[in-house]
Protein backbone atom coordinates (compact mmCIF):
# COMPACT_ATOMS: atom_id res chain seq x y z
CA UNK A 1 0.00 0.00 0.00
CA UNK A 2 1.41 3.55 -1.43
CA UNK A 3 2.46 6.14 1.20
CA UNK A 4 -0.70 8.21 -0.34
CA UNK A 5 -2.87 5.04 0.36
CA UNK A 6 -2.37 5.47 4.01
CA UNK A 7 -2.45 9.15 4.41
CA UNK A 8 -5.95 9.21 2.57
CA UNK A 9 -6.64 6.19 5.27
CA UNK A 10 -5.95 8.28 8.02
CA UNK A 11 -7.71 11.77 6.98
CA UNK A 12 -10.66 9.47 6.74
CA UNK A 13 -10.23 8.42 10.14
CA UNK A 14 -9.77 11.62 11.50
CA UNK A 15 -12.86 12.96 9.71
CA UNK A 16 -14.79 10.02 11.27
CA UNK A 17 -14.09 11.28 14.73
CA UNK A 18 -13.90 14.96 14.36
CA UNK A 19 -17.12 14.75 16.08
CA UNK A 20 -15.52 13.38 19.17
CA UNK A 21 -14.02 15.56 21.66
CA UNK A 22 -10.96 13.43 21.62
CA UNK A 23 -9.15 12.13 19.39
CA UNK A 24 -7.06 8.92 20.79
CA UNK A 25 -3.99 8.38 18.52
CA UNK A 26 -3.21 5.09 20.46
CA UNK A 27 -6.16 3.52 19.45
CA UNK A 28 -5.83 5.20 15.53
CA UNK A 29 -2.85 3.24 15.57
CA UNK A 30 -4.14 0.32 16.96
CA UNK A 31 -6.43 0.33 13.95
CA UNK A 32 -3.24 0.76 11.06
CA UNK A 33 -0.87 -1.16 13.09
CA UNK A 34 1.30 1.59 13.70
CA UNK A 35 3.36 3.20 16.94
CA UNK A 36 1.49 6.20 18.11
CA UNK A 37 4.79 8.15 16.88
CA UNK A 38 4.65 6.82 13.50
CA UNK A 39 1.52 7.86 13.01
CA UNK A 40 2.78 11.25 13.91
CA UNK A 41 5.46 11.32 11.56
CA UNK A 42 4.11 9.96 8.25
CA UNK A 43 0.62 12.41 8.35
CA UNK A 44 2.72 15.01 9.46
CA UNK A 45 4.99 14.42 6.43
CA UNK A 46 2.24 13.78 3.94
CA UNK A 47 -0.29 16.44 4.91
CA UNK A 48 2.26 19.10 5.76
CA UNK A 49 0.53 19.42 9.23
CA UNK A 50 0.66 17.59 12.78
CA UNK A 51 -2.37 14.67 12.82
CA UNK A 52 -3.58 16.82 16.15
CA UNK A 53 -3.37 20.10 14.70
CA UNK A 54 -6.08 18.72 11.42
CA UNK A 55 -8.16 17.01 14.02
CA UNK A 56 -8.50 20.44 16.10
CA UNK A 57 -9.15 22.56 12.86
CA UNK A 58 -12.01 19.91 11.77
CA UNK A 59 -13.23 20.17 15.30
CA UNK A 60 -13.82 24.32 14.88
CA UNK A 61 -15.17 23.64 11.09
CA UNK A 62 -17.69 21.37 12.67
CA UNK A 63 -18.65 24.04 15.18
CA UNK A 64 -18.53 26.91 12.48
CA UNK A 65 -21.18 25.14 10.67
CA UNK A 66 -23.19 25.23 14.05
CA UNK A 67 -22.85 28.99 14.02
CA UNK A 68 -24.14 29.48 10.63
CA UNK A 69 -26.82 26.78 10.31
CA UNK A 70 -28.18 26.72 14.05
CA UNK A 71 -29.49 28.79 16.59
CA UNK A 72 -27.64 27.40 19.85
CA UNK A 73 -25.85 29.27 22.19
CA UNK A 74 -21.55 29.80 21.58
CA UNK A 75 -21.30 28.22 24.76
CA UNK A 76 -23.32 24.98 24.12
CA UNK A 77 -21.57 24.70 20.83
CA UNK A 78 -18.49 24.68 22.69
CA UNK A 79 -19.88 22.50 25.70
CA UNK A 80 -20.85 20.29 22.79
CA UNK A 81 -17.38 20.03 20.82
CA UNK A 82 -15.32 18.92 23.88
CA UNK A 83 -14.05 22.48 25.23
CA UNK A 84 -13.97 23.39 28.40
CA UNK A 85 -15.17 27.10 28.80
CA UNK A 86 -16.73 30.01 26.17
CA UNK A 87 -13.10 30.89 26.72
CA UNK A 88 -11.04 27.81 26.22
CA UNK A 89 -12.82 27.64 23.28
CA UNK A 90 -12.97 31.09 21.57
CA UNK A 91 -9.27 31.01 21.59
CA UNK A 92 -9.13 27.32 19.60
CA UNK A 93 -11.81 29.46 17.46
CA UNK A 94 -9.45 32.71 16.87
CA UNK A 95 -6.30 30.75 16.01
CA UNK A 96 -8.15 28.91 13.33
CA UNK A 97 -10.16 31.46 11.72
CA UNK A 98 -8.78 34.60 13.12
CA UNK A 99 -11.93 35.43 14.69
CA UNK A 100 -14.38 35.06 17.38
CA UNK A 101 -17.11 32.73 17.41
CA UNK A 102 -19.54 35.47 18.02
CA UNK A 103 -17.89 37.84 14.85
CA UNK A 104 -17.65 34.72 12.88
CA UNK A 105 -21.73 34.22 12.99
CA UNK A 106 -22.23 38.24 12.77
CA UNK A 107 -19.76 38.15 9.21
CA UNK A 108 -21.46 35.26 8.02
CA UNK A 109 -18.19 34.04 5.62
CA UNK A 110 -18.62 31.38 3.45
CA UNK A 111 -18.27 27.78 4.46
CA UNK A 112 -18.73 25.31 2.04
CA UNK A 113 -17.51 22.13 0.26
CA UNK A 114 -13.57 21.69 -0.65
CA UNK A 115 -11.21 19.09 -1.01
CA UNK A 116 -9.27 17.91 1.90
CA UNK A 117 -7.00 15.31 -0.12
CA UNK A 118 -7.58 12.22 -2.95
CA UNK A 119 -11.15 11.46 -2.87
CA UNK A 120 -11.69 12.93 0.56
CA UNK A 121 -14.22 16.29 0.72
CA UNK A 122 -15.98 18.42 3.57
CA UNK A 123 -16.26 21.61 4.94
CA UNK A 124 -13.67 24.45 4.97
CA UNK A 125 -13.38 28.49 4.88
CA UNK A 126 -13.39 29.62 1.70
CA UNK A 127 -11.55 32.32 2.05
CA UNK A 128 -11.55 35.57 0.07
CA UNK A 129 -14.67 35.00 -1.20
CA UNK A 130 -17.24 37.69 -0.82
CA UNK A 131 -20.45 36.04 -2.32
CA UNK A 132 -21.38 32.42 -2.87
CA UNK A 133 -18.85 30.56 -4.12
CA UNK A 134 -18.08 27.18 -5.76
CA UNK A 135 -14.74 25.22 -5.62
CA UNK A 136 -14.23 24.72 -9.20
CA UNK A 137 -10.49 22.82 -9.63
CA UNK A 138 -12.40 19.62 -7.29
CA UNK A 139 -12.73 17.27 -10.28
CA UNK A 140 -10.03 14.23 -10.06
CA UNK A 141 -9.02 11.14 -11.90
CA UNK A 142 -11.30 8.38 -11.34
CA UNK A 143 -11.26 6.77 -7.65
CA UNK A 144 -12.76 3.40 -6.55
CA UNK A 145 -13.91 5.28 -4.02
CA UNK A 146 -14.87 8.87 -3.04
CA UNK A 147 -16.56 10.19 -0.05
CA UNK A 148 -18.11 13.90 1.29
CA UNK A 149 -17.90 14.16 4.89
CA UNK A 150 -19.57 17.14 7.07
CA UNK A 151 -22.53 16.80 5.82
CA UNK A 152 -26.11 16.97 7.59
CA UNK A 153 -27.59 14.31 8.69
CA UNK A 154 -31.27 13.61 7.34
CA UNK A 155 -34.23 12.54 9.79
CA UNK A 156 -37.52 13.02 10.35
CA UNK A 157 -37.44 16.30 12.74
CA UNK A 158 -34.03 17.58 11.13
CA UNK A 159 -34.37 21.27 11.02
CA UNK A 160 -37.66 20.78 12.90
CA UNK A 161 -39.69 19.77 9.63
CA UNK A 162 -41.10 16.18 8.20
CA UNK A 163 -40.57 16.62 5.00
CA UNK A 164 -37.81 14.56 3.30
CA UNK A 165 -36.91 16.62 0.03
CA UNK A 166 -36.82 20.15 1.72
CA UNK A 167 -34.50 18.95 4.63
CA UNK A 168 -32.30 16.73 1.72
CA UNK A 169 -32.00 20.28 -0.01
CA UNK A 170 -31.37 21.58 3.34
CA UNK A 171 -28.47 19.73 4.45
CA UNK A 172 -27.22 19.80 0.81
CA UNK A 173 -26.98 23.85 0.58
CA UNK A 174 -24.98 23.77 3.49
CA UNK A 175 -22.73 21.46 2.80
CA UNK A 176 -22.67 23.23 -0.69
CA UNK A 177 -22.16 26.77 1.32
CA UNK A 178 -25.34 28.52 0.21
CA UNK A 179 -26.51 30.36 3.01
CA UNK A 180 -30.49 29.65 2.82
CA UNK A 181 -32.91 29.29 5.82
CA UNK A 182 -35.11 26.22 5.77
CA UNK A 183 -38.67 28.17 5.51
CA UNK A 184 -37.11 29.49 2.74
CA UNK A 185 -36.03 26.21 1.25
CA UNK A 186 -39.65 24.90 1.95
CA UNK A 187 -41.13 27.81 0.16
CA UNK A 188 -38.93 27.98 -3.08
CA UNK A 189 -40.04 24.47 -3.52
CA UNK A 190 -43.59 24.79 -3.02
CA UNK A 191 -43.42 22.07 -0.05
CA UNK A 192 -45.43 24.90 2.35
CA UNK A 193 -48.11 25.35 0.57
CA UNK A 194 -49.18 22.15 -0.89
CA UNK A 195 -51.99 19.79 -0.35
CA UNK A 196 -53.29 16.67 -2.04
CA UNK A 197 -56.20 14.44 -1.75
CA UNK A 198 -56.69 11.17 -4.11
CA UNK A 199 -60.33 11.47 -4.56
CA UNK A 200 -60.47 7.12 -5.63
CA UNK A 201 -58.71 5.89 -2.37
CA UNK A 202 -57.38 6.89 1.03
CA UNK A 203 -53.65 6.66 -0.78
CA UNK A 204 -50.51 6.60 1.35
CA UNK A 205 -48.73 9.00 -1.54
CA UNK A 206 -51.29 11.51 -1.23
CA UNK A 207 -48.47 13.71 1.27
CA UNK A 208 -45.74 12.58 -1.90
CA UNK A 209 -44.11 15.69 -2.50
CA UNK A 210 -43.67 15.03 -6.38
CA UNK A 211 -47.95 15.58 -6.64
CA UNK A 212 -46.95 19.29 -5.28
CA UNK A 213 -47.11 20.91 -9.51
CA UNK A 214 -48.51 19.02 -12.42
CA UNK A 215 -45.39 17.69 -13.44
CA UNK A 216 -44.29 15.23 -11.30
CA UNK A 217 -40.38 15.90 -11.40
CA UNK A 218 -41.17 19.48 -11.01
CA UNK A 219 -40.52 20.20 -7.80
CA UNK A 220 -37.35 18.32 -7.59
CA UNK A 221 -36.25 21.19 -10.04
CA UNK A 222 -37.23 23.85 -7.76
CA UNK A 223 -35.18 22.51 -5.32
CA UNK A 224 -31.66 23.15 -7.26
CA UNK A 225 -33.42 26.70 -9.07
CA UNK A 226 -33.93 27.15 -5.08
CA UNK A 227 -30.29 27.42 -4.32
CA UNK A 228 -29.19 28.67 -8.55
CA UNK A 229 -27.65 25.43 -9.24
CA UNK A 230 -27.76 23.59 -12.44
CA UNK A 231 -29.99 20.53 -12.11
CA UNK A 232 -29.10 17.17 -13.30
CA UNK A 233 -31.62 14.15 -13.21
CA UNK A 234 -31.58 10.60 -14.11
CA UNK A 235 -34.92 8.73 -13.28
CA UNK A 236 -35.27 5.09 -13.15
CA UNK A 237 -37.21 3.34 -16.69
CA UNK A 238 -37.83 -0.05 -17.89
CA UNK A 239 -33.87 0.46 -20.02
CA UNK A 240 -32.52 2.15 -17.43
CA UNK A 241 -29.32 0.20 -16.34
CA UNK A 242 -27.49 -0.09 -12.74
CA UNK A 243 -24.46 1.33 -14.77
CA UNK A 244 -25.81 4.35 -15.70
CA UNK A 245 -26.58 5.14 -12.14
CA UNK A 246 -23.18 4.49 -10.89
CA UNK A 247 -21.76 6.78 -13.64
CA UNK A 248 -24.11 9.72 -12.89
CA UNK A 249 -23.38 9.38 -9.32
CA UNK A 250 -19.52 8.91 -9.56
CA UNK A 251 -19.34 11.71 -11.99
CA UNK A 252 -20.94 14.10 -9.73
CA UNK A 253 -19.37 12.96 -6.41
CA UNK A 254 -15.68 13.48 -8.20
CA UNK A 255 -16.85 17.10 -8.59
CA UNK A 256 -17.58 16.96 -4.63
CA UNK A 257 -21.45 17.28 -5.22
CA UNK A 258 -23.49 15.01 -3.14
CA UNK A 259 -26.53 13.25 -4.96
CA UNK A 260 -29.85 12.67 -3.84
CA UNK A 261 -31.50 9.48 -4.37
CA UNK A 262 -35.18 8.63 -4.38
CA UNK A 263 -34.84 5.10 -2.44
CA UNK A 264 -31.44 3.58 -1.84
CA UNK A 265 -32.90 2.18 1.57
CA UNK A 266 -36.81 1.47 2.12
CA UNK A 267 -39.76 3.31 0.38
CA UNK A 268 -38.77 6.25 -2.76
CA UNK A 269 -38.46 8.65 -0.12
CA UNK A 270 -35.47 11.44 -0.88
CA UNK A 271 -31.99 10.65 0.55
CA UNK A 272 -28.47 11.76 0.55
CA UNK A 273 -25.52 9.58 -1.66
CA UNK A 274 -22.60 11.16 -0.32
CA UNK A 275 -20.13 8.65 -1.23
CA UNK A 276 -19.23 5.12 -2.86
CA UNK A 277 -17.29 2.34 -2.77
CA UNK A 278 -15.80 -0.51 -5.03
CA UNK A 279 -16.18 1.66 -7.86
CA UNK A 280 -20.23 1.90 -7.41
CA UNK A 281 -21.12 -1.26 -5.72
CA UNK A 282 -21.71 0.78 -2.35
CA UNK A 283 -23.38 3.74 -1.62
CA UNK A 284 -22.75 5.88 1.45
CA UNK A 285 -24.62 9.04 3.21
CA UNK A 286 -27.95 9.52 5.43
CA UNK A 287 -31.41 7.71 4.61
CA UNK A 288 -34.82 8.39 6.82
CA UNK A 289 -34.92 4.60 6.86
CA UNK A 290 -31.21 3.56 7.86
CA UNK A 291 -32.11 2.75 11.03
CA UNK A 292 -35.69 0.90 10.69
CA UNK A 293 -35.08 -2.94 10.74
CA UNK A 294 -38.19 -3.29 8.21
CA UNK A 295 -35.80 -1.82 5.63
CA UNK A 296 -31.66 -1.90 6.39
CA UNK A 297 -31.28 -5.84 7.44
CA UNK A 298 -28.89 -5.65 4.33
CA UNK A 299 -27.27 -1.96 5.36
CA UNK A 300 -24.34 -1.46 7.74
CA UNK A 301 -22.91 1.70 9.41
CA UNK A 302 -19.39 3.49 8.41
CA UNK A 303 -17.76 5.24 11.71
CA UNK A 304 -19.35 8.55 10.58
CA UNK A 305 -22.87 7.56 10.67
CA UNK A 306 -23.27 7.21 6.99
CA UNK A 307 -25.11 4.08 5.64
CA UNK A 308 -23.37 1.68 3.35
CA UNK A 309 -25.64 -0.71 0.89
CA UNK A 310 -24.65 -2.86 -1.58
CA UNK A 311 -28.34 -3.98 -2.23
CA UNK A 312 -29.39 -0.76 -3.26
CA UNK A 313 -29.99 -0.98 -6.93
CA UNK A 314 -32.15 -4.40 -6.09
CA UNK A 315 -34.19 -2.50 -4.20
CA UNK A 316 -37.02 -1.32 -7.04
CA UNK A 317 -38.03 1.69 -4.87
CA UNK A 318 -34.51 2.49 -6.01
CA UNK A 319 -36.06 5.30 -8.44
CA UNK A 320 -34.34 8.96 -8.92
CA UNK A 321 -30.84 10.35 -8.33
CA UNK A 322 -29.90 14.30 -8.94
CA UNK A 323 -27.84 16.48 -8.37
CA UNK A 324 -27.49 20.42 -7.20
CA UNK A 325 -24.47 21.27 -9.34
CA UNK A 326 -22.62 23.96 -10.38
CA UNK A 327 -23.96 27.80 -9.38
CA UNK A 328 -25.75 29.03 -12.38
CA UNK A 329 -27.98 31.88 -11.55
CA UNK A 330 -29.11 33.85 -8.31
CA UNK A 331 -31.79 32.36 -6.12
CA UNK A 332 -34.95 32.64 -6.90
CA UNK A 333 -36.75 36.01 -6.33
CA UNK A 334 -39.84 36.50 -3.62
CA UNK A 335 -42.04 37.14 -6.58
CA UNK A 336 -41.15 33.57 -7.97
CA UNK A 337 -41.39 31.72 -4.69
CA UNK A 338 -45.40 33.60 -4.21
CA UNK A 339 -46.11 32.62 -7.45
CA UNK A 340 -45.08 28.70 -7.09
CA UNK A 341 -47.25 29.18 -3.65
CA UNK A 342 -50.34 30.41 -6.03
CA UNK A 343 -49.63 27.52 -7.98
CA UNK A 344 -49.91 25.21 -5.16
CA UNK A 345 -52.77 26.35 -3.32
CA UNK A 346 -55.27 27.00 -6.12
CA UNK A 347 -57.82 24.54 -6.36
CA UNK A 348 -57.71 21.91 -9.26
CA UNK A 349 -58.30 18.28 -10.99
CA UNK A 350 -55.19 15.92 -11.87
CA UNK A 351 -56.45 13.01 -12.78
CA UNK A 352 -58.19 11.69 -9.87
CA UNK A 353 -55.87 14.37 -7.24
CA UNK A 354 -57.71 17.02 -5.63
CA UNK A 355 -55.20 19.41 -5.08
CA UNK A 356 -54.74 22.80 -3.26
CA UNK A 357 -57.87 24.13 -2.07
CA UNK A 358 -59.97 21.11 -3.55
CA UNK A 359 -58.07 18.86 -1.25
CA UNK A 360 -60.03 19.76 1.39
CA UNK A 361 -63.18 19.07 0.40
CA UNK A 362 -62.08 15.51 -1.05
CA UNK A 363 -60.52 14.62 2.19
CA UNK A 364 -63.82 16.42 4.51
CA UNK A 365 -66.10 14.14 1.95
CA UNK A 366 -64.21 10.89 2.18
CA UNK A 367 -63.79 11.16 6.14
CA UNK A 368 -67.40 11.30 6.86
CA UNK A 369 -68.00 8.79 4.36
CA UNK A 370 -69.44 5.92 6.46
CA UNK A 371 -68.78 3.08 3.96
CA UNK A 372 -65.61 3.96 4.11
CA UNK A 373 -65.31 2.87 8.21
CA UNK A 374 -68.08 0.35 7.62
CA UNK A 375 -64.71 -2.27 7.86
CA UNK A 376 -62.94 -2.85 11.60
CA UNK A 377 -60.14 -5.06 9.85
CA UNK A 378 -57.25 -3.31 11.35
CA UNK A 379 -55.09 -3.12 8.10
CA UNK A 380 -57.97 -1.18 6.30
CA UNK A 381 -58.16 0.87 9.39
CA UNK A 382 -54.68 1.18 9.98
CA UNK A 383 -53.96 2.26 6.85
CA UNK A 384 -56.74 5.23 6.99
CA UNK A 385 -54.95 6.26 10.31
CA UNK A 386 -51.67 6.83 8.07
CA UNK A 387 -53.24 9.04 5.69
CA UNK A 388 -54.69 11.06 8.23
CA UNK A 389 -51.95 11.71 9.79
CA UNK A 390 -49.37 12.45 6.92
CA UNK A 391 -52.63 14.86 5.91
CA UNK A 392 -52.22 16.57 8.99
CA UNK A 393 -48.31 16.26 9.26
CA UNK A 394 -48.52 18.10 5.70
CA UNK A 395 -50.33 20.78 6.98
CA UNK A 396 -48.47 21.23 10.58
CA UNK A 397 -44.83 21.46 9.37
CA UNK A 398 -45.80 23.46 5.61
CA UNK A 399 -47.97 25.96 6.89
CA UNK A 400 -45.89 26.20 9.90
CA UNK A 401 -42.87 27.17 7.84
CA UNK A 402 -44.50 28.73 4.76
CA UNK A 403 -45.75 31.41 7.50
CA UNK A 404 -41.89 31.84 8.78
CA UNK A 405 -41.01 32.58 5.45
CA UNK A 406 -43.49 35.23 4.57
CA UNK A 407 -42.62 36.55 8.28
CA UNK A 408 -38.85 36.54 7.08
CA UNK A 409 -39.79 37.82 3.62
CA UNK A 410 -41.27 41.23 5.27
CA UNK A 411 -39.11 41.65 7.28
CA UNK A 412 -36.07 41.82 4.97
CA UNK A 413 -38.24 43.79 2.34
CA UNK A 414 -38.43 48.28 3.09
CA UNK A 415 -40.79 48.42 0.31
CA UNK A 416 -43.84 46.71 -0.73
CA UNK A 417 -47.26 45.59 0.88
CA UNK A 418 -46.07 43.73 4.19
CA UNK A 419 -48.56 43.88 5.81
CA UNK A 420 -50.27 41.58 3.22
CA UNK A 421 -47.35 39.18 4.10
CA UNK A 422 -48.25 39.30 7.35
CA UNK A 423 -51.45 38.53 7.39
CA UNK A 424 -51.02 35.90 5.01
CA UNK A 425 -48.24 34.48 7.51
CA UNK A 426 -51.05 34.63 10.19
CA UNK A 427 -53.94 32.64 8.39
CA UNK A 428 -51.07 29.96 7.84
CA UNK A 429 -50.30 29.96 11.26
CA UNK A 430 -54.17 29.33 11.83
CA UNK A 431 -54.30 26.26 9.55
CA UNK A 432 -51.20 24.65 11.24
CA UNK A 433 -52.96 25.37 14.35
CA UNK A 434 -55.89 23.59 13.48
CA UNK A 435 -54.37 20.64 11.66
CA UNK A 436 -52.55 20.06 15.39
CA UNK A 437 -56.04 20.13 16.56
CA UNK A 438 -56.55 17.46 14.41
CA UNK A 439 -53.84 15.39 15.57
CA UNK A 440 -54.61 15.85 19.31
CA UNK A 441 -58.25 14.79 18.29
CA UNK A 442 -56.66 11.55 16.96
CA UNK A 443 -53.82 10.50 19.94
CA UNK A 444 -50.43 10.28 20.09
CA UNK A 445 -48.41 6.93 18.51
CA UNK A 446 -47.99 5.65 22.55
CA UNK A 447 -51.25 4.15 22.20
CA UNK A 448 -52.14 3.45 18.52
CA UNK A 449 -55.24 1.26 19.71
CA UNK A 450 -56.69 4.25 20.70
CA UNK A 451 -56.25 6.51 17.98
CA UNK A 452 -57.78 3.42 15.88
CA UNK A 453 -60.37 3.98 17.84
CA UNK A 454 -60.90 7.87 17.39
CA UNK A 455 -61.13 7.67 13.89
CA UNK A 456 -63.70 4.80 13.68
CA UNK A 457 -65.67 7.08 15.64
CA UNK A 458 -68.24 9.17 13.88
CA UNK A 459 -68.39 11.57 16.41
CA UNK A 460 -64.47 12.53 16.34
CA UNK A 461 -64.56 12.29 12.43
CA UNK A 462 -67.38 15.20 12.05
CA UNK A 463 -65.16 17.31 14.79
CA UNK A 464 -62.15 16.50 12.10
CA UNK A 465 -64.32 17.64 9.17
CA UNK A 466 -65.11 20.90 10.48
CA UNK A 467 -61.67 21.88 11.55
CA UNK A 468 -60.76 20.53 7.59
CA UNK A 469 -63.08 23.31 6.78
CA UNK A 470 -62.16 26.05 8.94
CA UNK A 471 -58.31 25.07 7.72
CA UNK A 472 -59.82 25.54 4.08
CA UNK A 473 -61.26 29.07 5.32
CA UNK A 474 -57.82 30.32 6.37
CA UNK A 475 -56.08 28.82 3.29
CA UNK A 476 -58.29 30.21 0.77
CA UNK A 477 -57.76 33.88 2.86
CA UNK A 478 -53.90 33.51 2.43
CA UNK A 479 -54.46 32.84 -0.79
CA UNK A 480 -56.15 35.98 -1.85
CA UNK A 481 -53.70 37.68 0.42
CA UNK A 482 -51.02 36.48 -1.69
CA UNK A 483 -52.30 37.23 -5.03
CA UNK A 484 -53.15 40.74 -4.12
CA UNK A 485 -49.08 41.05 -3.07
CA UNK A 486 -48.81 40.03 -6.58
CA UNK A 487 -50.77 42.22 -8.40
Amino acid sequence: MSYSTITRAMANYVECHASDTRLDLKEMGRKFGFSENYIRELFSAQVGISVMQYYKRRRIILSAAQLLHTDKKILDIALERGFGSHEAYTRAFVKVMGMSPSAFRSARPILGKAQLGPGVYGLDLLEGKEKRSDVSDMKQDRQESILLYDIQQVKYGSYGSATPFPICIKAVSEYLGDDVSYPYIMAATGAAFRLVWNTQCWDLSNVDIYHAFTESDAVYGLGAKALGREFSFLGRGENTTKEEFQTFIKEHLAEGYPCIALGIIGPPEPCIVAGYGEDGETLMGWNFFQEDPEYAGNVTTAENGYFISRNWWENTDTQAVMCMGPINAEEMTPQEILRQAVKALEGRMEHSYAKGILAYDAWHKMLLEESHFASTVYDSLFSKLLVQNDATQCLMDGRSQGAKYLLELAAKQMAGDNAKLELAARYFQKVSAYAEEMSGLIGDWSDMEAMLQHLADRNVREQLAQLILHAKEEDEAALQCLKEYLQ
